[in-house]
């Protein structure tokens, strides 16, 4: 393994390690050297298992862009800037070799790398005996202060970025397509390819985090986990309870057509589906305009779906569930549980 391990390296680092911002000395050494340039860093890092996180026949390329996303759509939770990123890969043996994943592999990530202005700086590659197995670590940086979990505050109004519920709808889909459990869905091909696109692509909201962040926006997360799984972790960060109305949550037209009015439909997958990478972020009524001005400028729409409410030590529940005016009781699932 050691010389076709080094040939992976090679390709890696011919293919991807080019120069970035700050980067005194990228692959190639036992470590990189980067400069901050003043600023704060901020890291993030996730690991994705094959048969667990993502199913063993996808696309490399696909892989490659959705690894990467989901740790820039952590950065941009925090309103920071991506600089550089570390990819650790453990590989299974594959029959025919890896030269064409690698090269798929390569294409998938340098395209969202390039538009994202981060560069690979190092990383490991190893053989196992277990499933294809990756890890990456993003580093980016703030000037100052990043947007936070616990900064919630009473009055806040509760936005989304995008729409939500696609990539959930397009799981289903694609569980039941293979013969596992999952709801099945009636749909047209072309709204079912435009659903497995935000499963498979999802767009980190960089741009719009930091203008966000800048504009005084001081709580956010990505949505990851589920829409109400992840409110959640606002509101026990910060001590407080919501208000939302499930009508409110942004559908694309796609997902709405496969929908089509059913709420046990609505709630699984806009409201507690996971894996949308939107943002999830709560800021004062007087920042409206200019969220509204950030959000067209960058074509991205935005949609108020609830308040913070006053935290009540004797509620059954953080959240407040409306659907048309009336309340409506939160679903057993919350969202995706993590089993580690």
């Amino acid at each position: 393994m050691a010389n076709e391990e080094f040939a992976l390296i090679a390709q890696l680092q011919k293919s991807l390690g080019h120069a970035g911002k700050g980067v005194l000395l990228g692959m190639g050494d036992d470590a990189a050297w980067l400069d901050t340039e003043g600023r704060s860093l901020v890291s993030s890092m996730d690991t994705l298992v094959a048969g667990r996180h993502f199913f063993v026949d996808v696309h490399p390329a696909d892989l490659a862009w959705k690894a990467l996303a989901v740790n820039l759509s952590d950065l941009a939770a925090m309103g920071a800037i991506p600089r550089w990123c570390l990819l650790s890969l453990a590989l299974p043996p594959l029959a025919e070799g890896y030269g064409q994943w690698l090269q798929d592999f390569v294409a998938g990530w340098r395209e969202l790398a390039e538009m994202a202005d981060v560069a690979l700086v190092g990383g490991d590659t190893v053989a196992t005996d277990g499933p294809l197995t990756l890890s990456i670590t993003a580093l980016g940086v703030v000037e100052q202060g990043v947007m936070r979990r616990d900064a919630a505050s009473v009055g806040d109004l509760i936005w989304v970025t995008g729409t939500l519920g696609d990539a959930a709808a397009a799981l289903d889909r694609a569980l039941v397509a293979r013969g596992l459990p999952g709801w099945d869905l009636d749909c047209s091909e072309a709204c079912a390819q435009a659903l497995e696109n935000r499963r498979l692509r999802p767009l980190p909201r960089l741009d719009f985090a930091r203008a966000a962040r800048a504009a005084g926006v001081a709580c956010a997360l990505d949505c990851s986990d589920g829409f109400l799984a992840d409110l959640g972790h606002i509101l026990r960060a910060s001590g407080l309870r919501a208000r939302v109305d499930l009508e409110s949550l942004p559908l694309s037209s796609a997902l709405s057509a496969c929908i089509d009015g059913d709420l046990q439909r609505l709630q699984r997958w806009p409201l507690t589906g996971g894996d949308d990478y939107e943002l999830i972020f709560c800021a004062p009524p007087t920042l409206t305009p200019i969220l509204m001005e950030l959000a067209e400028t960058r074509a991205l729409p935005i949609t108020a779906v609830g308040q913070i409410l006053p935290a009540e030590p004797q509620a059954p529940e953080d959240v407040d569930l409306y659907w048309q005016g009336l309340p409506l009781p939160l679903p057993e699932s919350r969202g995706h549980q993590h089993v580690f």
